[in-house]
């Protein structure tokens, strides 16, 4: 009864091991090919962001590390909205101009937020283009945010790092879509 025992949690302890090895081989090789057009930083950001939602722990295939992807996003989007929510809450805006363009900056994650939700739908129907379509929607979200900043007004937006950071965080999930489904013979 013992051996069997011993056979079961070896067996569970194995597969855990070769599951793991599965998803960082899949989360190191579609990060790779995500950077290859990049900054050298892409790579390694790519990895880290990727690799520390526990979700991607468990993928076993790209469209599932596509899902973690999107996932990322949604939660990357939601926390710049939030920061910015709270910026206008306690009223540490510049300007009438700043906090006009900080509201703006917030119906953008909103949508943003939405676009990647039906993503999410788009990858459980195996809609590809549909997918890469709203996911690059979406990515122009903290761009957008930025230019209502940078443009003639000479407005400081108070969420550059934020809008860079969200901006590749989209970026990883439309690479890998875009490598696996979109393009897959640029390697």
């Amino acid at each position: 009864m013992k051996l069997l025992f011993y056979l079961v949690v070896f067996f569970l302890l194995l597969n855990g091991f070769t599951a793991n090895r599965v998803a960082n081989s899949l989360i190191r090789d579609s990060c790779k090919k995500a950077s290859k057009m990049s900054e050298p930083h892409y790579y390694k950001f790519c990895i880290a962001s990727i690799s520390e939602n526990p979700e991607s722990q468990k993928v076993r295939n790209i469209d599932e590390l596509i899902g973690v992807g999107v996932k990322n996003a949604i939660s990357n989007m939601t926390n710049v909205k939030g920061i910015v929510e709270r910026i206008l809450k306690d009223r540490k805006y510049t300007s009438k101009m700043s906090e006009k363009m900080l509201r703006v900056c917030v119906k953008l994650y909103s949508e943003g937020t939405n676009l990647l939700t039906k993503c999410l739908e788009y990858i459980k129907l195996r809609d590809f283009d549909k997918v890469h379509n709203t996911i690059r929607h979406a990515r122009v979200v903290p761009r957008e945010c930025e230019m209502g900043f940078n443009d003639d007004n000479k407005q400081k937006s108070p969420v550059t790092k934020e809008n860079d950071v969200l901006f590749d965080t989209v970026d990883i999930a439309q690479s890998f879509n875009y490598y696996a489904h979109i393009r897959p013979d640029i390697v």
